[in-house]
């Protein structure tokens, strides 16, 4: 029953293993093996060449976000205390009542 267990490799009793499988055969498994990793590992550097240009184009365009975000914040404290400005101009040009009289 062992025997039936044993098809490619054979252990001879000097303790050196011998194949029994043809060395054609062999070479043709081992190139197919390699043309299969070189292909996976192709698609896999492609994949993480997608991703990190994928990685880039998000993180340039987060930062012009930022940035737009950055210079709106700053012109809308500049349109605030332009505002305020202004108003404290017309408080003292009308005087504290004028906001008041109008029409009832």
């Amino acid at each position: 029953m062992d025997e039936e267990l044993h098809m490619d490799v054979s252990e001879p009793q000097d303790g050196k293993t011998t194949y029994t499988t043809p060395a054609r055969v062999q070479a043709w498994f081992l190139g197919r093996s390699r043309a299969r990793w070189k292909r996976k590992y192709q698609k896999l550097k492609v994949e993480a060449k997608r991703l990190q240009n994928r990685v880039n184009d998000v993180s340039k365009s987060r930062e012009q976000w930022r940035d737009e975000a950055r210079q709106l914040r700053q012109r809308v404290r500049e349109l605030e205390a332009q505002n305020t400005a202004l108003q404290e101009q017309a408080l003292k040009k009308d005087g504290p009542d004028a906001g008041r009289s109008g029409r009832r």
